[in-house]
């Protein structure tokens, strides 16, 4: 039988054949020959040359005879060795499988860290900056002869960026008044001057006033962006929380699904291998003995002992 259906042959193409014919030599090799058989090849299901197939599809002719001859020679073992053999080959693919699933979550983990730092880490980065500048001029607004200069300004300015917040905008006009009004008053006046307080200049209680305004200006800031700061190191401790990392870890790509389905399908393989391999270890493939094999097979109606026929 054949599953390839075959040409009508009109007279005219049986005559021209048949002229043909004599006139062909063919394969004269024993490879050329076996390339000839093989040559409309579609599968080996139906084919008698087993050899010939065998080898069309890459196979080992040596193997299979080897397989046939186990099962010849003792069919139990030679099944039994064979049962074992994909049961070994289909536990190995679920281990397989099992690897290829932690290394596909793996990437998945390092992938999803990766963008979370790649978002939470500038952000962090900002906020500790920016609290540290404002730590700084706090501590410099601190001392009694703290006079920024121009240069000053413009380096503390600069540094938060183009596009400063609102509470860090506030401080600019302030840092500027405090500059302007320290600048009217000798750095030998103030606190360590000897000077009485009651004999302080309006000069020196104008920068007071105005250090007044931007230290408490800083402070505020400080606080805004020390909470801030602590918010977003817990969401960036988040990211290598227990939890955030499971969720990371959900297979979505088309692989991973595919290494479930394979895992699951070599899993109901080795159930059904197992299954028949304890039939075939337990005597399936032997003759079992009829039931009442060990009666002598003579007919009676059961009347007694004593009306039983004997056995010989």
């Amino acid at each position: 039988m054949s599953l390839t259906p075959k040409r009508k042959m009109t007279e005219k193409n049986l005559a021209a054949h048949r002229s043909n014919g004599p006139k062909s030599r063919g394969a004269v090799t024993p490879e050329g020959r076996a390339r000839a058989a093989a040559a409309n090849l579609r599968h080996g299901l139906y084919s008698k040359a087993q050899k010939q197939v065998l080898i069309a599809l890459g196979e080992d002719p040596r193997e299979y005879a080897r397989l046939m001859n186990s099962l010849e020679d003792n069919l139990t073992e030679g099944l039994e060795r064979e049962l074992v053999a994909r049961i070994g080959r289909a536990l190995w693919r679920m281990r397989r499988a099992e690897r290829i699933q932690d290394g596909l979550a793996a990437k998945r983990v390092q992938k999803g860290t990766r963008l979370e730092d790649l978002v939470l880490g500038p952000r962090l980065v900002r906020c500790q900056e920016t609290y540290e500048r404002l730590a700084a001029l706090g501590k410099e607004l601190k001392s009694p002869d703290f006079t920024p200069s121009a240069s000053d300004i413009q380096s503390f300015e600069s540094g938060f960026g183009d596009t400063p917040s609102d509470e860090i905008q506030k401080l600019f006009p302030l840092l500027r008044s405090y500059a302007k009004a320290a600048a009217k008053v000798p750095r030998s006046a103030g606190e360590n001057s000897g000077v009485e307080p009651n004999s302080v200049s309006a000069g020196e209680r104008e920068r007071e006033s105005a250090r007044k305004a931007l230290d408490d200006e800083v402070l505020e800031a400080m606080i805004h962006y020390g909470r801030t700061l602590e918010l977003v190191m817990a969401e960036s401790n988040k990211t290598r929380s227990p939890e955030n990392m499971a969720a990371m870890m959900a297979p979505r790509e088309e692989s991973s699904l595919l290494m479930q389905r394979m895992e699951e399908s070599s899993l109901r393989q080795l159930y059904r291998l197992t299954n028949v391999l304890i039939k075939v270890r337990n005597g399936a493939l032997t003759k079992k003995d009829v039931k009442n094999g060990g009666c002598s097979g003579n007919v009676y109606e059961n009347k007694g002992a004593d009306d039983k026929m004997p056995s010989d």
